[in-house]
């Protein structure tokens, strides 16, 4: 049997009735196993302590929406950059591609995305791939660019020491933060031809569109916490963000979650600040985070279900 007879076997298969009917169930299945998940981890949270926790001013939800929604808009222009106009008007992909990435493990939005590209976009799987993983180099970099510049900003200033002197090993993670990240941006700049696969200026302007991102949803977190406690400095509140940042930028750093949330509270304890309306402040964003992924996922999966997405796209207008 030759390879083209297979191939239209396999064609024939797929359009038949049942193979239809039997994927349309397992894409059912698949999205009430997700449901599922999101549902176990809202019912973890404890809801008593997340009420009373709410901030009341409207401006806290108004900022939590738009750094919500700040990943899949940005991740959305980038492919429109990257893919042309096939994907104007599949936002829903990156919806979901934000929940995989945070709800989950991440980089699992990575790898739907691009298995979404590989099946919807007519351009070879070589392409698709690469774009995405362009895009994601691109996006560390631009983290490691945001972490070398909070860090020169606060060495210039001389607060650098508020966070070196929170953890006596956090000297040397920042030291290591900072090599990493002067070395590893003019080392991808030296080596672009190698590694990436778009032209320049893409290459360019998706490294600037992760940059403006991050930089937004610094200055939104920024604000969401000044709403609350206006009594706190903003200067705290970027000592904090950087010493996050600093520990993202270590590779296989052993209890990272517990090392800044030790620096947090030391941080903190500089100013007249309650950690008890802070940590209220986590949870609070964490559940109505929670809630908001299972209630976009529901939407987009009974979309589905009904038949009322449309899957594939036409990509014939592909920049690639």
């Amino acid at each position: 049997m030759t390879l083209s007879s297979l191939k239209e076997k396999a064609v024939s298969i797929t359009a038949h009735p049942l193979a239809h009917a039997t994927g349309r169930a397992l894409q059912a299945v698949f999205i009430l196993a997700v449901c599922y998940y999101l549902a176990i981890r809202i019912t973890d949270i404890g809801w008593q302590e997340v009420t009373q926790s709410l901030p009341s001013t409207p401006w806290f939800y108004v900022f939590f929406i738009m750094m919500y929604f700040a990943f899949p808009v940005a991740e959305w222009t980038v492919y429109r950059r990257m893919w042309g106009k096939a994907v104007n008007l599949r936002f829903d992909v990156f919806l979901r591609m934000r929940i995989y990435n945070y709800a989950f493990v991440s980089y699992s939005g990575e790898a739907y995305i691009a298995l979404w590209g590989s099946k919807n976009l007519n351009q070879s799987k070589r392409r698709t791939l690469a774009t995405v993983k362009d895009s994601n180099i691109l996006s560390a970099l631009s983290s490691n660019a945001l972490t070398l510049i909070l860090l020169t900003l606060f060495f210039a200033t001389g607060q650098l020491e508020l966070i070196t002197g929170a953890d006596p090993s956090y000297s040397r993670y920042v030291a290591i933060a900072f090599g990493l990240s002067a070395v590893l941006f003019p080392l991808a700049v030296m080596l672009r031809g190698k590694i990436f696969y778009a032209e320049a200026d893409d290459l360019r302007a998706v490294f600037g569109i992760h940059l403006t991102r991050l930089i937004a949803v610094v200055a939104l977190q920024v604000g969401q916490w000044t709403v609350v406690m206006p009594y706190v400095s903003l200067d705290v509140w970027l000592l904090f963000l950087t010493a996050q940042y600093v520990l993202t930028r270590i590779p296989f750093l052993p209890n990272a979650d517990l090392l800044f949330a030790g620096v947090g509270l030391t941080l903190l304890s500089y100013v007249d600040a309650s950690q008890a309306i802070l940590a209220g402040l986590f949870v609070a964003s964490g559940a109505l985070s929670q809630v908001l992924n299972l209630s976009i996922f529901a939407a987009l999966g009974l979309r589905d279900i009904l038949g009322g997405s449309n899957n594939k796209t036409n990509q014939n207008e592909s920049k690639y």
